[in-house]
């Protein structure tokens, strides 16, 4: 169980990631305008087939990294809904409801999984190359 030191860090590196997590996402949205305000044209795409590419390229790195840190604030904001809405069970794995690791609440605040059990479900989706790189470096401290 987390004490209360330790419950208001882990607010705290929440609200500061939610932070970043809206200015990266209001920066995708600002950098679209000054694409369209640059080009001068109704469409994002210029006429040259370079261009286009390019651009097109660009756009969708853009969109993923949003798409990406969209779900990642949501994952924030449910650990800020789930902090404050009963703190005393806040930390604690969803699996197993054995508590999590101080260690890796620091490193990644909003987790609703052990480590273990977070191995387990990248494992069992085949999805550990997907996988948050946070959990990937946290993953390699317990082979």
């Amino acid at each position: 169980m987390l004490t209360e030191e330790q419950r208001t860090t882990v607010e705290r590196l929440l609200i500061r990631e939610r932070e970043q997590m809206l200015d990266a996402i209001g920066h995708h949205d600002a950098n679209v305008q000054d694409l369209r305000e640059r080009s001068g044209e109704l469409s994002v795409y210029r006429f040259h087939p370079a261009d286009v590419g390019t651009e097109s390229q660009e756009q969708e790195k853009d969109f993923m990294i949003t798409s990406m840190e969209g779900g990642r604030l949501y994952a924030i904001d449910d650990a800020l809904r789930r902090l404050y809405d009963s703190p005393e069970n806040f930390g604690r794995c969803s699996q197993c409801g054995k508590d999590i690791e101080w260690t890796r609440l620091e490193v990644i605040p909003e987790t609703t999984l052990c480590a273990e059990h977070a191995i387990a479900a990248d494992e069992a989706s085949g999805a550990a190359d997907a996988a948050d790189p946070r959990e990937a470096s946290r993953a390699g401290e317990n082979d």
